[in-house]
């Protein structure tokens, strides 16, 4: 009698056993990577809020708790907390890289640098750790923040240019006032006992920006800001 080119049923049995065996241990290997991809988008999502309203200064502990994971578990997935921040904080600046290009599409010239402005003041209040990394000026940062860095003030430079060119915005403000006035709102909540409200930044900003427009009325007299050497 032929056999057949299967095996025996016995040999099909095992064969069948150890093809699930197999098919068990690719779901495992399934569900380990799931959870690393869960757990590294928790300690994000954790260190974002983190940052947000403590600054930079947060410890790991910290971070991995708010997470609901183990401090072993962030070591595992970014080696070290520093490494995790500037994930984070790369994260943003991609985002405000996103914003500057679409204002920069914007028809109108003004329209666009305002909405810009209004975006990165909003995301310098949004974020206290954003705003420390921005500010850094003592150290040569990071090639990768580097980079970004320049990609925005490149973005900047152009929506300033095309304000310019429409002679929305005053001949004497440059790109580097745009970016300092972004900061201009970062603490004013409150003075002499005057209380802004949640949202009196956007009235500081929308001042700025009407005093940016053309033509000047005052003569800019004080030395313009410069890009820092570090």
């Amino acid at each position: 009698m032929k056999r057949s080119g299967y095996g025996t049923g016995r040999q099909r049995s095992e064969a069948v056993k150890s093809a699930g065996s197999h098919t068990s241990g690719l779901g495992s290997m399934t569900d380990v990577r799931a959870d690393a991809r869960r757990n590294r988008r928790q300690l994000i999502v954790a260190t974002r809020e983190a940052i947000a309203s403590r600054g930079l200064d947060v410890s790991a502990l910290d971070i991995a708790t708010a997470a609901g994971v183990g401090v072993g578990t962030l070591y595992r997935r970014f080696g070290t907390k520093e490494a995790l921040l500037d994930a984070v904080v790369l994260g943003l600046y991609d985002e405000l890289c996103e914003t500057a290009q679409a204002c920069i599409e914007r028809p109108n010239p003004w329209d666009g640098l305002a909405e810009f402005v209004m975006e990165l003041a909003g995301a310098h209040r949004d974020s206290r750790g954003l705003a420390e990394v921005t500010a850094a000026c003592e150290r040569p940062p990071s090639p990768e923040l580097a980079q970004r860095t320049a990609a925005l003030q490149d973005a900047v430079i152009r929506l300033t240019e095309r304000a310019h060119a429409a002679d929305e915005l005053r001949a004497d403000v440059t790109w580097q006032d745009i970016m300092i006035c972004s900061r201009a709102p970062l603490d004013t909540d409150h003075c002499l006992g005057v209380d802004a409200g949640p949202d009196g930044w956007r009235r500081v900003v929308t001042i700025l920006l009407d005093g940016m427009r053309a033509p000047g009325r005052t003569t800019l007299d004080a030395p313009g800001p410069q890009i820092s050497q570090a």
